[in-house]
C-alpha cells in the first residue's frame, strides 16, 4: 500500500511537472510571436504609406506654449513615390504669449519680438498655402527595430470609422519614464494611416492630424498626381551625411559625442549643414520615437541672446550654459575650448543636462 501511494504521488508529481513544463514552452513560443505580430503591423503600415496611392482632405493641429494652430491640408500620394501636403485654408490660429506679456507689461523689446514672430509665421503660412511640401516617411527600418525595443505596441480593432473607413488602433507606448505615446489608426482594408496622435509624457495631446475624406481610386490617384506633377518638387535635405573622419575635417577638432545616452538611445546620423556660410556638424539620437540633436560649430561665438526668448544662465560641470525655450522642449547651447554647442530635442530636462555635463567633461578631458 505505502509503495502504491508512493508511485501514485510520483506520477502526479511528473505530471505536474510535465504540465508546466509545456505551459512555460508555450509560453516562451507565443510571447515572441505576440511582438512579432505588433512590429510586422508596424511595419505594414510603413510598406502601405511607401506602395499605395491616395488623395484626401486633413486636418492637422498642434499645440505649444504659443497656442493651437490648426491647417486644413490637401494629400496626394503617388504610388511608390512620395506623398505632398498643400495648405488649404488655416482653421485654427497659433496666439502667442508674448503678445498678453506686451499688454501687461508693455515692453518696448517684447514688442519687437512679437512684430519678429508674428512676421515669421504670415511668412510660413503662405509659403504653406503656395507650395506642395513633401512629407516624410513615418520611421526608418532602424526606428521600427528601436520602438521594438524601447516600446510596447498593442493592436486593437475599432467601431468607428475614419473618412468612411473601418479602423484599427496601434499604440505604442514607452517601456521607460518620461517618454511620450504615440496613436496611430490606420485603414483596416490596407494599413494607409488616417489618424495620428502625439501625446506627451503627461498624456496630453500635442500633435495630431485626421483625414476628413480620402480614396485610394487608382483612376482618381493618376488623375490627380498628372495634373499635379508640375508642381511637385522633392525636397532636397539642406544637410548631408557624413563620417565622423569628415566631422572631424570640418570642426578642425575632434567631435564630440556624449558620454551619457538616455536609456534607449542610439546615434541615428551624423550630418553637415551650411548655416550663415559656417558648415556646422551634427549628431542625430534617436530611440526610435524621440530625437535630440547635437550641434558643434567652430568659429566666431553665436549670439546666445538673439531668438524668441531670452536664454536662462545655468552653471553645468563648472560651465556657463544658456538654457532656451526651443517651441515646447528645452534648448542649450554653451562653448567650450573655442568650440560652441547646441543641443535640443524632446527629452525632459533633467535628461538633457546629463548629456549636457557629459559632453562637458569630454571636452575638457575629464
Amino acid at each position: 500500500m505505502r509503495l502504491h501511494t508512493s508511485l501514485i504521488l510520483h506520477r502526479n508529481r511528473r505530471s505536474k511537472r510535465t504540465l508546466i513544463g509545456s505551459a512555460v514552452l508555450a509560453l516562451l513560443l507565443w510571447a515572441p510571436h505576440v511582438l512579432l505580430a505588433d512590429i510586422s503591423t508596424l511595419e505594414r503600415i510603413i510598406k502601405a504609406e511607401r506602395e499605395i496611392g491616395y488623395v484626401g482632405a486633413r486636418l492637422r493641429t498642434s499645440v505649444s506654449s504659443r497656442g493651437t494652430r490648426t491647417l486644413e491640408e490637401y494629400v496626394v500620394h503617388k504610388p511608390g513615390d512620395a506623398a505632398y501636403r498643400k495648405a488649404l485654408s488655416v482653421v485654427g490660429e497659433r496666439k502667442s504669449l508674448g503678445d498678453q506679456q506686451s499688454r501687461d507689461e508693455n515692453r518696448r523689446d517684447d514688442r519687437r519680438r512679437n512684430r519678429n514672430e508674428n512676421n515669421r509665421d504670415s511668412r510660413r503660412r503662405e509659403r504653406e498655402r503656395d507650395n506642395w511640401r513633401q512629407i516624410r516617411s513615418l520611421f526608418s527600418q532602424k526606428e521600427i527595430e528601436l520602438i521594438a525595443q524601447n516600446y510596447d505596441l498593442e493592436q486593437c480593432p475599432l467601431d468607428e470609422k475614419i473618412a468612411d473607413h473601418e479602423t484599427d488602433l496601434l499604440t505604442i507606448r514607452p517601456k521607460f519614464a518620461g517618454r511620450p505615446t504615440k496613436h496611430i489608426f490606420f485603414a483596416r482594408e490596407n494599413g494607409v494611416i488616417l489618424r495620428v496622435e502625439d501625446l506627451d509624457t503627461e498624456g496630453v495631446l500635442r500633435e495630431m492630424f485626421v483625414y476628413t475624406q480620402i480614396s485610394f481610386d487608382p483612376e482618381i490617384v493618376k488623375n490627380r498626381c498628372n495634373a499635379l506633377q508640375e508642381e511637385f518638387k522633392p525636397q532636397q535635405r539642406r544637410s548631408r551625411s557624413i563620417s565622423l573622419a569628415e566631422g572631424e575635417k570640418i570642426l578642425k577638432i575632434k567631435p564630440i559625442q556624449p558620454e551619457y545616452l538616455p536609456l534607449g538611445f542610439q546615434l541615428k546620423d551624423i550630418r553637415s549643414i551650411k548655416s550663415k556660410g559656417k558648415d556646422v556638424i551634427f549628431f542625430e539620437y534617436t530611440d526610435g520615437l524621440v530625437d535630440f540633436t547635437l550641434f558643434q560649430e567652430g568659429g566666431k561665438p553665436p549670439d546666445r541672446d538673439r531668438g524668441r526668448s531670452k536664454p536662462k544662465k545655468i552653471q553645468l560641470a563648472d560651465t556657463t550654459v544658456y538654457k532656451h525655450q526651443f517651441g515646447s522642449t528645452d534648448a542649450f547651447g554653451w562653448s567650450v575650448a573655442k568650440v560652441h554647442y547646441f543641443l535640443v530635442g524632446a527629452i525632459s530636462a533633467d535628461e538633457i543636462e546629463k548629456v549636457v555635463e557629459s559632453i562637458i567633461h569630454k571636452a575638457n578631458g575629464k
